[in-house]
């Protein structure tokens, strides 16, 4: 019986080909040596010839090509098989080679099924085949990709077991190579790495933020569980960087919902030490009904919005951010409340007395002062600027006022509080104006007023004082809207650009104190819940309310006397002293 000749070829004639495995286990290395020394190269290797030359390139069978070289040498007739293959079928036969024979390490595997995959153009079941792997397994080996180059090198080399990578690949990239260098340097087995990974891992039932793109996520622990034999389970992010980022993007969004709510909203973290301050009409921290409207347009009243494990996105409403206001009306309730029962406890014994009427009803609780809140600076803003415009519609109204403010700012030093851009426009609405170009000086502008018509001399000297209504301080703003006596429903408007200005509750508070709530009757409750625009769209059209003359109290001016003051000081007493002087300089 003649047997077929195995054919050889010399060691130098081979090279190294494009191996999947990239480490080579010295002790195993060693054994297979001892092995070939003593019996040779049993098994061929599979080598594939390289066009345009006289070698041939390895597909299967380094380890032994390797070992084979160490003990006999480059003359060494080495038994092969040869294939003729593409790259894609070489490389795949050199994986399925090294997975049957349970030596390649995971992450070797890994990279080459990444290599296939891409080579397939993206067909899995097509890699799958070429590799002679089921889906599953290249769906587990491509999962350890996630890991880092230093995690997957470990493994590679054997310093960690499988399992320990299957645990990294679900945590954060950036994270990975400072667990593994614990898990090196202690030694810590799989089952004690998984349990101190548990600790550290978010539920995914505890987010208030959108869960679907976490399906797909290599941080879900429902997709490790569903590839690796090692997971934490199902239901938790393994990111918790990534967790907590999603979890404070979600509660900042919940509190700019809420901007239109309230005046502040607090988003408070467990290292705030945040301590709420509820404020409401009745209970051991009341304040009254009316108080507490009130408080509900103050700038110190909101919400705060939880950004604390176990409470996420949790908004607790109604708190004061103003401690101290907060306890002076408090105590003013309580005060309020103790003599009103003190009152009932005096009329109750004046009832019992003889003589005095059985019908006689016990007092009822009053506030023991009036409402108050803190204005928000936004509304201050535009009081301050709408009194100025009021203050300068008033002094073109009264002229003889006007030339008495006008002696009164040039005798108090403040002439220059006239505004050359206010006035401005006022000379153009009046006579035309002129522009001012550079390089004027006082004669081209005495030239230009002397050509002034003289039915416009005396409104246009007016509105020089008109525009200092826009420069003088806010006390001298105070001390002309007294001295012009200005009626504030003349001139306030109830419109979208003001009511604008205030929060949902600023508005709940305002509508309150007008009366806008009470002519509303049960209609308001349902408003209330709308969105702010149209709830100041129903604000602004209840056919009952008389809008014009009704001034809401943040928009009043305080009424402060003129005169009396022994030694003048300041613009007001120069008001009264130089209408004084003008009254006197009349002829009788």
């Amino acid at each position: 019986m003649t047997l077929p000749i195995q054919p050889t070829l010399k060691i130098r004639q081979i090279v190294q080909g494009k191996n999947p495995r990239e480490y080579f286990d010295p002790a195993e290395m060693a054994e297979l040596e001892e092995s070939i020394r003593a019996l040779g190269v049993i098994e061929p290797i599979v080598v594939r010839p390289i066009p345009g030359s006289d070698l041939y390139e390895i597909i299967a069978g380094e380890r032994r090509w390797r070992a084979a070289k160490n003990v006999f040498g480059d003359d060494y007739d080495m038994p092969i098989t040869f294939k003729a293959v593409g790259d894609a079928d070489a490389e795949a036969m050199a994986v399925s080679e090294n997975y049957h024979r349970a030596s390649m390490s995971a992450a070797e595997e890994a990279r080459a099924a990444q290599r296939q995959l891409h080579r397939n153009h993206g067909d899995r079941e097509e890699t799958a085949r070429a590799m002679g792997w089921s889906p599953d397994v290249l769906d587990r080996r491509l999962a350890l990709l996630t890991c880092t180059p230093e995690v997957l090198k470990a493994l590679t080399e054997r310093r960690i077991q499988i399992g320990h990578a299957e645990l990294l690949a679900g945590i954060a990239p950036d994270k990975q190579d400072s667990v593994l260098a614990g898990i090196v340097t202690h030694k810590v087995t799989v089952a004690v790495l998984k349990a101190q990974l548990g600790k550290f891992a978010r539920k995914l039932a505890d987010a208030i933020f959108d869960t679907a793109p976490c399906v797909s996520c290599p941080h879900n622990s429902a997709r490790q569980a569903g590839l690796f034999v090692e997971s934490l389970g199902e239901g938790y992010c393994q990111h918790p960087s990534h967790f907590e980022e999603l979890t404070q993007q979600a509660v900042q969004a919940r509190a700019d919902a809420l901007r239109d709510e309230y005046p502040v909203i607090r988003i408070v973290k467990a290292s705030d030490g945040f301590a709420p301050l509820p404020v409401g009409a009745d209970g051991d921290l009341g304040v009254g009904e009316s108080q507490y409207a009130a408080c509900q347009g103050c700038q110190s009243f909101g919400c705060a919005v939880s950004a604390m494990p176990g409470s996420y996105g949790q908004v607790t409403a109604s708190l004061c951010f103003d401690a101290a206001c907060n306890s002076q009306k408090v105590a003013l309730w309580r005060k309020a409340q103790r003599e009103a029962l003190q009152e009932d406890t005096l009329a109750a014994d004046a009832a019992m007395k003889p003589g005095t009427s059985r019908t006689a009803k016990p007092t009822r609780a009053k506030p023991a002062a009036k409402a108050s809140n803190q204005t928000p600076q936004r509304v201050v803003s535009h009081r301050l600027s709408e009194w100025r415009k009021w203050t300068a519609r008033a002094l073109m109204k009264q002229p003889q006022r006007n030339q008495r403010v006008l002696i009164a700012l040039a005798r108090y030093g403040h002439a220059g509080d006239a505004r050359v851009i206010e006035y401005g426009v006022a000379m153009n609405r009046i006579a035309g104006g002129w522009t001012s170009e550079s390089g004027w000086g006082l004669a081209s502008h005495l030239s230009r007023a002397d050509q002034l018509a003289p039915e416009h001399l005396d409104p246009l000297v007016q509105a020089v004082a008109a525009s200092a209504a826009f420069g003088v301080t806010e006390r001298d703003l105070l001390a002309l809207l007294n001295y012009l006596e200005v009626e504030e429903a003349d001139y306030f408007k109830w419109d979208k650009e003001f009511l604008d200005l205030f929060t949902m509750s600023e508005l709940e508070s305002l509508a309150g104190e007008v009366g806008l709530k009470k002519a509303m009757g049960s209609r308001f409750k349902v408003v209330r819940a709308a969105r702010k625009p149209e709830f100041i769209a129903a604000l602004l059209g209840v056919n009952s309310f008389a809008y014009q003359g009704t001034v809401p109290a943040v928009m009043r001016y305080p009424r402060q006397s003129l005169g009396g003051a022994a030694r003048p000081e300041g613009h007001r007493a120069s008001l009264a002293q130089a209408e004084q002087e003008a009254l006197e300089a009349e002829p009788a």
